[in-house]
């Protein structure tokens, strides 16, 4: 049972892709406690900077993403990173939020043509470019659930920002990982796209 397993024996199951839905359930529910202090310690509610309901409903997801990153033989455990990572992200969200619009979503400052540059360079025209051919190669993408996750995530959303995970799951009746599995793999197709037109 996931139970009996240690932190570290359920993050290679993540990392490794095995049992991934009872691993995840376990840390969790091991690590919430930590993630939520420093989302209450850095963010709040009323951050006009922050959407402080987003940070709580990707809980699921941020613990999922720090195991994935998670490297054991750097020698901190796993609550000491994850509640770095926690803080860190906080804060970088709120610095990032107070300097432009939040319409500039996480996908397109990870896409290639934004990499090496710094943020204040990117003006809101090659953001806005960048986002038109991302949709365009989504669009094409065989597996049509690709499509309507993207629209949720980045268009749809919540208060101009990316909608959460479990929100989106719930809509597509698809477990969190699942939408995670899918969006990742059309984020490394479009990268390709994209890659290929430079």
């Amino acid at each position: 049972m996931s139970s009996e397993l240690s932190d570290l024996d359920l993050i290679k199951n993540l990392q490794n892709q095995v049992d991934i839905q009872n691993s995840l359930i376990e840390l969790v529910d091991r690590h919430s406690g930590i993630y939520l202090d420093m989302v209450n310690n850095y963010a709040s509610p009323n951050n006009p900077f922050i959407d402080y309901n987003e940070l709580i409903q990707d809980k699921e997801y941020k613990i999922y993403d720090a195991a994935i990153k998670y490297d054991p033989d750097r020698g901190a455990k796993f609550s000491t990173y994850l509640g770095n990572e926690t803080k860190w992200m906080c804060l970088n969200l709120y610095n990032r939020n107070k300097r432009r619009p939040a319409f500039q979503s996480e996908y397109i400052e990870n896409m290639p043509e934004s990499n090496n540059m710094e943020d204040d360079t990117i003006s809101d025209s090659i953001r806005q470019d960048l986002f038109n051919k991302v949709l365009s190669i989504i669009k094409q993408h065989p597996d049509k659930r690709v499509e309507k996750i993207f629209e949720m995530r980045y268009i749809v959303g919540t208060k101009n920002k990316v909608m959460p995970w479990k929100q989106i799951g719930d809509h597509m009746n698809l477990s969190i990982q699942g939408c995670i599995n899918i969006h990742n793999s059309a984020v490394e197709h479009v990268q390709q796209e994209l890659v290929e037109e430079l």
